[in-house]
């Protein structure tokens, strides 16, 4: 006797901040073929038993998904986001034109794609975008706000991008134990966007757009160096453009296309200094300095402010450290 264990999803798309964790598993064949069904639409189960387990963990910008049929299937779907995939031998596709296996070779399947399948006794990773927010991200990475995501092939771009893009994915997969916590999720959001938006070739002129990414690369290191070197002093973002040799907009879009520690160069000003505040309370002697005194010192006129800022970066109060 089979058993399943079986959650039917959200019953709405979830907004982009809203986490998820879901995990499905039946080996109940009418559970698996009702599951199927759901998710893909056409589905053909061609088995006597068959067992299917899927782990889902992001939000409404992008997915991580892993899948594993014990069974074997022959899939008809429309996509409706951006889904990059691989696979143990197991699962060809065809798209147009286009065909493959995606223990061979990742693939894309975009939105309006027509997926024809099989699935057999394989296990899937897959990562899912929105493509509206696919679409902003490789707007700010490019500075292009004109910029439509159309991938112009299913595989990648050359062996070497294919590689790239199976290792970020790898490691992203290591992440899902802290995928709940809003920050890391960015950051792993942001870095697997880009790879899939250097290893597959986007229709367009890739010089281009590899010129803009550089540019913007550029700025950002030159203004984060010069805003690590002038913390101490009264400078604001105005002065950091400058020393760049950019505008005040341009660095906010070289910050929000490259920055890993902060998108925004307020944000990135605000960590130089907290992280130079806290240097002084380690190195500090507690009986001829505070905690208010230190945060003065390097801009925070707040000293409330600064301790929230300090307890949220280094989980710890900054009275504290200063006493250790």
């Amino acid at each position: 006797m089979g058993s399943a264990a079986v959650s039917f999803g959200r019953s709405a798309a979830p907004h982009m901040n809203d986490f998820f964790n879901e995990r499905v598993h039946t080996d109940d064949i009418a559970a698996t073929d009702a599951w199927l069904r759901s998710q893909y639409g056409h589905v053909d189960l061609q088995a006597d038993d068959a067992a299917y387990s899927e782990h889902s963990v992001g939000d409404g910008s992008f997915a991580l998904r892993r899948l594993e049929w014990r069974a074997r299937v022959d899939i008809a779907h429309e996509s409706d986001r951006f889904y990059i995939c691989s696979s143990t031998p197991g699962y060809a596709w065809r798209i147009g034109q286009e065909q493959g296996e995606y223990s061979i070779e990742p693939g894309v399947l975009q939105p309006g794609d027509d997926l024809i399948a099989r699935a057999d006794h394989t296990r899937v990773d897959v990562v899912a975008f929105d493509a509206e927010w696919l679409t902003r991200t490789a707007r700010t990475v490019y500075g292009d706000e004109s910029l439509r995501v159309r991938f112009a092939a299913a595989g990648p771009v050359s062996r070497r991008l294919r590689d790239y893009w199976l290792a970020t994915q790898q490691w992203a997969l290591t992440q899902i134990p802290v995928m709940s916590e809003p920050l890391v999720r960015a950051h792993l959001g942001r870095t697997l966007a880009v790879a899939a938006l250097e290893a597959f070739a986007l229709v367009g002129d890739p010089r281009e757009r590899r010129a803009s990414a550089l540019e913007q690369a550029s700025i950002y290191s030159s203004a984060a160096a010069w805003i690590d070197d002038h913390a101490s002093l009264p400078v604001t973002i105005d002065d950091a453009a400058r020393a760049a040799g950019t505008s005040v907009s341009g660095l906010r879009r070289a910050f929000a296309a490259n920055g890993q520690i902060s998108a925004t160069p307020e944000g990135y000003l605000g960590l130089a200094r907290l992280s130079a505040a806290h240097a002084d309370l380690v190195e500090a002697d507690p009986a001829t300095t505070t905690v208010e005194a230190t945060a003065a010192r390097w801009g925070f006129a707040d000293a409330a402010s600064f301790v929230a800022a300090y307890r949220a970066v280094y989980r710890a109060e900054p009275e504290t450290t200063l006493r250790r």
